[in-house]
């Protein structure tokens, strides 16, 4: 301290005296100091260990965390395992999907999944040749052979994202192993709030999803209707049946009078407003964010997921947003 240092030096009387008190002095300040430190450790220590968060941070989970995933390193059956299975607990991926519109792109644009550190993971385009929004999705090991599905229905109010296989039209007449086995798996559904037939609402458009529950084992509830009248993850969701399903929302922005527009806390991962921008949470849980989507760029847009999602489940979540709604627009 500098008045101290300033008292020291202006006091008359032996220096020696003023040496020993002012070393004593130093010492017990740094024994106290150290001791503070170690305080402190020990007390972080135990409350990391509770899955407490010592230092208060308003971003909460959604503050950027290293991925201790070498996904370069993996093959290709490992690395498309990752792009299907729930994400590692305790790490927010951070992505970026690149919309191509250039030249006949325009009317049927590509999408590129890859992580911030440029790897790219997935690749996907709306089909020309569908009466409905239809999707492909590949994994960049595999452009040949699609991993997932997204398809719409005529107005663009409900999404299903499946997996890769049959679809169960196509396996009648086969033994119920052998069809079970071949048929593709629902792994999402997206539904947009109609309003064709009434007063457009002002503000973000309202979504709720469905995707199968996740267990405490990270193992994903299989669902996989063959029949009819076997539960789809819409009807469960319709149902609120949350036995088998997850359902989650888009968080509800606020109204910002300075800037005349509705707004969401992205944490700087989004930097440009768009209809097309949503954060989601669960149904019991509507302040911890798993999934955040915007735009960054003209035809760029931030991507960050987490436990219990997939990154398949993620990029075609996101690719519903990207697409014309008859219901919203």
């Amino acid at each position: 301290h500098p008045q101290l240092r300033g008292g020291f030096g202006s006091t008359a009387g032996p220096m020696t005296g003023v040496g020993s008190s002012s070393s004593n002095a130093a010492l017990s300040k740094q024994q106290a100091l150290e001791e503070e430190e170690r305080r402190k450790r020990e007390l972080q220590q135990r409350l990391q260990s509770q899955g407490i968060n010592s230092v208060f941070d308003p971003t909460g989970e959604l503050a950027s965390q290293k991925t201790v995933i070498d996904l370069g390193s993996l093959d290709s059956a490992g690395f498309n395992t990752f792009l299907s299975n729930p994400a590692p607990k305790g790490v927010m991926f951070e992505c970026t999907i690149r919309r191509d519109r250039a030249g006949l792109s325009a009317v049927f644009p590509g999408y590129v999944l890859e992580t911030s550190t440029g790897l790219v993971l997935m690749r996907s385009s709306k089909r020309a040749t569908k009466t409905t929004s239809n999707y492909l999705i590949f994994s960049a090991y595999d452009p040949d052979n699609a991993i997932g599905k997204l398809r719409a229905n005529f107005i663009g109010s409900e999404y299903t994202l499946y997996s890769g296989g049959l679809n169960p039209k196509k396996l009648e007449g086969l033994p119920p192993e052998r069809a079970y086995a071949a048929a593709r798996e629902e792994l999402a559904c997206v539904t947009y709030t109609s309003t064709l037939f009434n007063k457009k609402p002002k503000g973000p458009r309202q979504m709720q999803i469905s995707t199968p529950l996740v267990t405490k084992t990270d193992q994903r509830v299989v669902c996989k209707p063959l029949k009819q009248q076997d539960p789809t993850l819409l009807t469960m969701m319709q149902q609120g049946d949350t036995s088998r399903v997850s359902i989650w929302g888009n968080k509800q922005p606020k109204w910002n009078e300075h800037i005349g527009a509705y707004v969401l806390n992205f944490n700087k991962r989004v930097t440009e407003a768009s209809v097309k921008n949503f954060q989601l949470v669960a149904a019991d849980d509507p302040d911890t964010v798993y999934l955040q989507f915007g735009r960054v760029g003209k035809e760029t847009f931030n991507l960050d997921y987490r436990h219990p999602f997939s990154a398949l489940q993620a990029f075609g979540i996101c690719l519903s947003a990207f697409d014309y709604k008859l219901c919203c627009e």
